[in-house]
């Protein structure tokens, strides 16, 4: 019954439809294959058909048309979604639940059927249906078969790291107890908070510093921002966080790789509404944030761990990875119209740095005489613009006074007027209308752009700027990884699978003997979304993806432009 009613070429209804379509995928892997079957993809102003995905239906799920609507209910149950959606919440109170289990059934399926009516009438009235069925509904599939991926982890190496970390926790522990004076929970905020500021009184030295208090009792807080503040004055605050950054990455990473593996491998699971900008999440185990750490061993070793590393292909196989290469810079461009910022794109192609060819046009420098720092400044400063940091962040990042990070930040918007007329712009549209939206026509709902409170305004304000770049990023990457699935999906000779996505990287598994064809079908197709007909995409500057490859997700070396990537 299943399999005709996946296999039908009438709409399904399914509440949490990636589930479904998962769990087909691994019990019936001979009749329901990501390789098969087609799907009808409606554009605009055609009907187009497309073959791979699972079966011949597209699934049509209540719970990601509402996260549509909107983002920040991100995951509510089906009683909840028919209260805040459906005409028919009558029927919800006249159920007896278990009083009669069949009509508890029949009662659910009807109500399904009528949120997911109502819910299309508010996308298409709302202008969502064609993001929702040509985005959201395929990349659902996407994510359905790479649930069903498996990324082998080398066990051994992960135990070593694991085992390496611990020793360097304890090691820290006995470093702040020594210059502490005294024990103490390491882990503990009051612990802490008892010996930073009552014994040691490291408040009394902070000259013009006001430092942060905790928001329900008002005590002196031991957060991240309070430990840099202090790190200059006493040893204690540099130790803490080092042994919370080692910490983090023993328990969320390794070891939380461990706990989710099945012998020798993992599977993410890929959360489609977890986020405002339309972002992807992972859990079980969290991918998204693997990054290397280094620390202090024995006098004058620096110990490296690359938790990245403990991914392994599987034998014959080969990791792929293609990132979009200034992604958020490159959609600020085209967003602002700056003229500046356009030409650093739209000139012919070179190989230099885009942030050192910013710096040199931003400082008035020629770009042989662009320093490391002024690059970083340069980078820096775009992210605190595009991501909405206020000058404190900016500062911390830098290592220079807030004044001097404010002063950049209005330098930058000097040098590119267009840049603050842009985020003028997107926030009183957003005033306005009290929404923003991406370029593919993603919705985020601000309803505190207009408050009289200060702070509450202003973090709305950065919102809504943030929003409407990262959720265009967001968007750009969800179509590649649709675009791509189908073209291998329907080749019958690739094999590639998409196994991570990562911010604006996607990481593939790919058989050796593929690796140079796919490399290049990877590339043109990625950089060809600089227009997506279907959804009205039209970049006025050229997109960039940089490939890379390796052995291990840690030891990937970038792929140059060579024959195979560049017809």
């Amino acid at each position: 019954m299943l399999l005709q009613i996946l296999g039908s070429k009438r709409p399904v209804i399914c509440f949490k439809a990636k589930e479904l379509l998962r769990t087909a995928m691994q019990h019936y892997r001979k009749e329901i294959n990501w390789k098969q079957g087609n799907i009808d993809l409606i554009t605009a102003n055609e009907t187009e058909t497309l073959s791979p995905p699972v079966a011949d239906c597209r699934v049509l799920d209540p719970r990601i048309a509402a996260w549509l609507l909107d983002p920040a209910d991100s995951a509510p149950c089906f009683q909840e979604l028919v209260v805040k959606h459906s005409k028919k919440t009558s029927w919800l109170k006249s159920e007896i639940p278990g009083a009669n289990k069949q009509l508890d059934v029949c009662t659910n399926l009807v109500l399904l059927d009528q949120l997911m009516m109502d819910l299309r009438a508010n996308l298409q009235m709302q202008g969502l249906w064609q993001l929702f069925y040509n985005m959201e509904l395929g990349l659902m599939t996407v994510l359905a078969a790479m649930e069903n991926h498996r990324i082998h982890v080398d066990k051994d190496a992960l135990k070593r790291t694991s085992d390496l970390l611990g020793t360097k926790l304890k090691q820290l522990e006995q470093e702040a107890h020594k210059a502490a004076g005294q024990q103490f929970l390491v882990t503990s905020s009051n612990q802490l908070r008892l010996v930073l500021f009552e014994k040691l009184r490291l408040q009394e030295l902070c000259e013009n510093k006001k430092l942060p208090k905790t928001v329900l009792k008002q005590h002196h807080s031991t957060s991240e921002v309070v430990l840099m503040q202090l790190q200059d004055l006493h040893p204690l605050p540099k130790i803490i966080l080092e042994y919370r950054q080692v910490h983090k990455i023993k328990s969320t990473y390794v070891d939380g790789i461990m706990s989710c593996m099945k012998k020798s491998y993992i599977s993410s699971t890929w959360n489609q509404t977890g986020t405002v900008s339309g972002r992807l999440s992972a859990k079980h185990p969290v991918i998204m944030h693997l990054r290397s750490l280094h620390f202090s061993g024995k006098e004058p070793e620096v110990v490296t761990i690359h938790p990245r590393s403990m991914f392994i292909p599987a034998e014959g196989w080969t990791f792929l990875a293609a990132d979009f290469s200034q992604v958020e810079l490159r959609l600020l461009a085209h967003l602002s119209s700056d003229p500046e910022l356009l030409k650093l794109f739209q000139e012919p192609e070179t190989t230099a740095d885009v942030f050192s060819m910013l710096a040199s046009q931003w400082k008035g420098i020629p770009e042989t005489e662009v320093k490391h720092a002024d690059r970083e400044q340069a980078k820096r400063v775009v992210y605190s613009v595009v991501y909405g940091a206020g000058k404190e962040r900016l500062s911390e990042i830098l290592g220079i006074t807030a004044d001097q990070a404010s002063q950049f930040v209005e330098s930058f918007l000097q040098k590119y007027k267009q840049v603050r007329a842009f985020t003028q712009k997107t926030i009183q549209q957003c005033q306005k209308q009290g929404y923003v939206v991406s370029i593919m026509g993603r919705r985020r709902p601000l309803p505190h752009i207009g408050a009289q409170d200060y702070t509450i305004r202003t973090q709305a304000e950065r919102q809504a700027v943030n929003f409407v770049v990262q959720g265009s990023a967001a968007d750009l990457c969800k179509i590649a990884m649709i675009k791509i699935f189908i073209l291998v999906a329907s080749s019958s000779t690739l094999t590639a699978r998409l196994i991570a996505q990562i911010h604006d990287e996607l990481l593939f598994e790919v058989e050796d003997s593929q690796v140079e064809e796919f490399a290049a079908v990877l590339k043109s197709t990625m950089e060809s979304l600089q227009h997506v007909e279907a959804l009205g995409v039209h970049l006025k500057v050229p997109l960039k993806v940089t490939l890379s490859t390796g052995k291990s997700w840690g030891s990937m070396t970038e792929l140059l432009d060579s024959r195979s990537c560049s017809h």
